[in-house]
């Protein structure tokens, strides 16, 4: 269940991203989010604790996107991840992009590092394969875009399995329904 912050904070970013496809982000201003999400200043600022940009509002959008899409593919996590997270990032190729493209690829590695980590990062060799993984998708991502998402979520894994010598692409572990990594 969402909460009213979580509501507000998804108002405001979705208000920019309709800015954002109207003009640069780097003109976007907190008063232009607010006007277009009917949401004042001293609310923004409340649910909004971003510092040095709207950024964490796109951030957000996408976590929480996948916090939902999460509960309702489980049975493709458990399948196999890496295939999923890529649909998830093509359902929402058009946020993706935005980002890519306004530069704020530092906000969607971010939001890949959110989304990987569910849980809490492992130590040790598990917390370094977490980061790699991180890093990976988000390269993978950005190669994508670039290429202007012309194949498949499916494609792509075909392309990095082959690439990593037939391996199917799958994590370690799938977080559980309750946040806590399962085997």
């Amino acid at each position: 269940m969402r909460t009213q912050a979580a509501y507000i904070r998804l108002a405001l970013a979705d208000a920019l991203i309709e800015l954002m496809r109207e003009r640069p982000y780097a003109e976007i201003g907190v008063s232009d989010v607010c006007e277009r999400s009917g949401v004042g200043r001293t609310t923004f600022y409340r649910h909004c604790d971003c510092k040095g940009g709207m950024d964490c509002l796109l951030i957000f959008k996408l976590t929480e996107g996948w916090r939902s899409y999460e509960l309702l593919h489980r049975d493709s996590l458990a399948a196999n991840f890496g295939c999923t997270l890529l649909r998830y990032v093509y359902d929402n190729g058009e946020l993706v992009s935005l980002m890519y493209e306004n530069g704020l690829t530092e906000a969607l590695r971010r939001a890949f590092d959110a989304m990987l980590s569910a849980a809490e990062i492992p130590d040790g060799e598990g917390g370094y394969l977490a980061s790699f993984c991180s890093w990976g998708y988000f390269g993978i991502v950005c190669r994508w875009i670039e290429r202007g998402f012309a194949e498949t979520p499916e494609e792509v894994c075909r392309h990095v399995g082959s690439a990593l010598g037939g391996c199917a692409v799958k994590p370690a572990y799938v977080p559980g329904a309750d946040g806590i990594n399962s085997d």
